[in-house]
């Protein structure tokens, strides 16, 4: 049994959970560009202030917390005026030749997550990441 163990291997790198991987980044920055300029900057000091992320195993949404002493707690200065679920923007993008819309969504006052109808793992892999467009909630 160990013989077979022990040569396993696995087929992805482990993702770290306590950081952003660099198209998750790009996605986030992206969305600020569909914010007024006081929202935008209130998403960049968000995105600063993540320091877990959950990627459930199809990657179809990626969630974001700001975690202190093992519970989420984002401060209170750098929270929307909104505090219901909302969506930040949708990004037309390409990752490699596949197309993808992904949705940025806040919810209690904060970014909450990037969500996809494609999971974003394999997305993140097909390519080098393009962004299309940024389309605004009306």
């Amino acid at each position: 049994m160990a013989a077979l163990t022990g040569s396993l291997r696995p087929i992805v790198a482990p993702t770290p959970a306590n950081q952003l991987l660099p198209f998750e980044k790009a996605l986030l920055h992206a969305a600020a560009s569909a914010l007024q300029p006081a929202e935008a900057a209130l998403l960049a000091k968000q995105v600063a202030c993540i320091n877990h992320v959950r990627r459930p195993s199809d990657w179809k949404r990626i969630e974001f917390q700001s975690k202190r002493w093992f519970l989420v707690r984002w401060p209170a200065q750098l929270l929307f005026d909104r505090t219901e679920a909302f969506r930040l923007a949708t990004i037309a993008c390409q990752f490699g030749a596949k197309d993808a819309l992904v949705d940025v969504w806040a919810e209690g006052g904060h970014v909450s997550a990037l969500e996809s109808a494609v999971g974003l793992s394999g997305l993140s892999i097909a390519g080098p990441l393009n962004i299309l467009g940024v389309h605004p909630t009306a």
